[in-house]
């Protein structure tokens, strides 16, 4: 990831954030946002008082990488009592979603995309749309 787009990510979200978002590609960073601010959501309690910001920190994400699609990793940091079905539902649901979206959009422009898959030699693997699939355009 851009280092300059890490850091603004890093600042806004700074209770989710984790060094090892760095490492999604560039094109994932929208799959990202839309993770964390969903996560945000439901990390936003209410203020408890004039001087606090109402934000509580449930969960701490980690996000791994392959070729073909990204996880995010919730590890919830609140007592279970805290965790309302209806809280802990929407977590796996945003989680789930962020990897869904990383399997159907292109890990270098965030377009649209499909998964390619070694096959009779090739070396590539990846998500890419049209424009970024090796063999395509770019490679004219």
């Amino acid at each position: 990831m851009n280092k300059e787009i890490a850091g603004r990510l890093r600042a806004e979200y700074e209770y989710l954030w984790h060094d090892s978002m760095r490492e999604l590609p560039d094109g994932w960073v929208e799959p990202l946002v839309v993770l964390l601010e969903k996560l945000y959501r439901l990390s936003t309690i209410g203020p408890v008082s004039f001087a606090s910001p109402g934000l509580v920190t449930w969960v701490n994400l980690r996000v791994e990488v392959s070729s073909s699609s990204a996880s995010a990793f919730a590890m919830p940091v609140m007592a279970p009592g805290k965790w309302t079905p209806t809280r802990a539902l929407e977590c796996v649901e945003a989680l789930l979603e962020f990897h869904g979206s990383t399997q159907e959009t292109c890990s270098i422009c965030g377009s649209e995309g499909s998964l390619m898959m070694r096959i009779l030699g090739s070396n590539t693997e990846g998500v890419y749309c049209d424009e970024h699939a090796p063999g395509g355009s770019d490679d004219a």
